[in-house]
């Protein structure tokens, strides 16, 4: 892999993006770009936590972002196009191909908000990437996020929801979510929420808490680090609310997922509001 110099890198995307409205032809001529820049000798790291399944071409995150750059004055001006060049990009099974599909969904203007909730969604049940989720609950519902947060936080209830329905719900599938479908449903909406509670200019944390309390006992266990993500963040925004929240939610029965949250966020509590959890966690006095 050649190193990346930016004049030259600028030079070659500037070409690249003139076929924004020929998706076929950017296609081809980014796969030379990637050609060009991809490390053909890497090999996935032994480390990796979750492991990629689909195809990377390996290129360095200054080029996709370099795209991105190109491409955004396009989706404010042409979003049908870029919307069209989205497409094909996520239909290429390569990693590379679909981040670059979702960063460019998130670019498009607020009047294109049902595509976009569209998209997101179809991509995400197809999807097999935690990274791909990640940028799909982040990245493609950028401009939704900062223009209508509200309306995001209804839709993103819906995919929390067991039964999204009415009017709220953003185009939901036509048929019943499997129980592997309905989970990467949930998990879209958790992640979705991150960028909420990281943005200190963000105020309505009632709102979080009150799509996270009833989840809070009920969800599965694998839902647990996705909540636990959310917690942490809002724990030291507002400690004396979570820890309220709970002590309150370790009253009464099914309060395994509750007690698991509960002692991971202790550190992150002050003292007095760890001393009165405790009292809650371990009634007789014995941590475990």
């Amino acid at each position: 892999m050649p190193a990346i110099h930016l004049p030259r890198l600028r030079q070659q995307v500037d070409g690249l993006v003139q076929y924004y409205a020929e998706p076929e032809k950017f296609l081809r001529e980014m796969g030379d770009l990637f050609d060009f820049y991809g490390d053909h000798t890497r090999r996935p790291s032994q480390k990796t936590q979750k492991p990629i399944t689909l195809p990377e071409v390996h290129v360095a995150p200054p080029v996709l972002r370099q795209i991105v750059l190109d491409l955004t004055p396009y989706a404010e001006n042409a979003p049908h196009a870029v919307l069209v060049l989205a497409r094909m990009l996520w239909n290429k099974a390569v990693l590379e191909y679909r981040q670059l599909a979702a960063q460019l969904v998130g670019k498009l203007p607020l009047s294109y908000s049902g595509d976009v909730y569209k998209l997101v969604q179809a991509w995400a049940l197809e999807n097999h990437e935690e990274v791909l989720l990640d940028s799909l609950s982040s990245q493609s519902l950028e401009t939704l996020q900062h223009e209508d947060p509200a309306g995001l936080l209804e839709t993103i209830e819906t995919w929390l929801s067991d039964e999204p329905e009415g009017e709220e719900a953003q185009e939901p599938p036509a048929r019943k979510l499997t129980p592997a479908e309905k989970r990467t449903q949930v998990k879209l909406g958790l992640m979705a929420l991150r960028p909420f509670v990281r943005d200190q200019n963000f105020q309505n944390l009632p709102r979080i808490y009150a799509l996270l309390k009833p989840m809070m006992r009920t969800s599965p266990k694998v839902m647990r680090p996705y909540l636990l993500d959310l917690l942490r963040p809002l724990t030291r925004r507002s400690p004396q609310e979570v820890a309220f929240i709970l002590r309150t939610e370790l009253e009464g029965e099914d309060t395994a997922n509750v007690a698991w949250l509960a002692r991971r966020l202790l550190p992150e509590l002050p003292p007095e509001h760890q001393e009165r959890l405790r009292q809650r966690l371990f009634p007789q006095g014995e941590e475990k």
